[in-house]
């Protein structure tokens, strides 16, 4: 009977090691071809986006994109994915739970407006998938999970501040986000026409805090308790 041969040690730590780099590197490889693809998908659509130009921004074959993502469809809701997931992300480290109610609404408020103010890929994806009536969205449940979970944390927020005797009772949590983030939204969204047709800068320091302001004030005030 043959004697079964036993691998060194040595020879398994260095094929673990060598698992290990080829996993880092091909997480590393799949988060730089999503940053990149975020960048296009949002300036030039799904359509029009070229994967030899993901590639060739992303430093990488663009046959990796295929081998990571499968199709350039795959990698856009990746995209759209990872986008959802940052906004979400920000919003758990807010932490709001541990504020009074009133506190709370605002942290997320201010977030909200900062976060669409520094990400305007972010705004212009969402933009694009509307246009295209979600197609891709609907083939994530990554997204409605996520989002979920935020919507828990407002309703007990909420609770909180009417039971209090802080807010007005029965706030529908989904209008009221949408309204958050529609006051923000369409401001950041239109802000080179509206810029043109009432003729002051809509991304100026001063004009953006005006808006944060409005903002918070509009719905706090629609908040309060009568």
């Amino acid at each position: 009977m043959p004697q079964q041969k036993i691998a060194s040690p040595n020879k398994t730590i260095q094929a673990r090691k060598r698992s290990k780099k080829q996993i880092r590197n091909a997480e590393a490889a799949t988060k730089d071809l999503i940053a990149v693809a975020e960048v296009v998908f949002a300036e030039n659509g799904l359509s029009a986006a070229k994967v030899d130009d993901i590639a060739e921004q992303a430093g990488l074959n663009k046959k990796m994109i295929y081998h990571y993502f499968g199709s350039k469809e795959a990698l856009y809701i990746a995209v759209l994915e990872n986008a959802y997931h940052g906004i979400r992300q920000m919003e758990e480290e807010l932490s709001l739970s541990e504020f009074d109610p009133v506190a709370a609404i605002s942290q997320f408020i201010e977030a909200t407006w900062k976060y669409f103010v520094e990400h305007p890929h972010f705004l212009a994806l969402i933009n694009q998938e509307n246009l295209m009536k979600a197609r891709y969205l609907q083939k994530s449940s990554l997204v409605k999970k996520e989002t979920g979970q935020l919507y828990r944390t407002i309703e007990r927020i909420l609770k909180k501040g009417a039971d209090e005797g802080i807010f007005r009772k029965n706030v529908d949590v989904v209008q009221l986000n949408h309204s958050i983030a529609g006051l923000g939204f369409y401001y950041l969204n239109n802000r080179f026409t509206n810029t043109v047709i009432y003729g002051y800068d809509h991304m100026a320091p001063n004009a953006l805090e005006e808006r944060k302001q409005l903002i918070l004030e509009m719905v706090l005030g629609y908040l309060k308790a009568k």
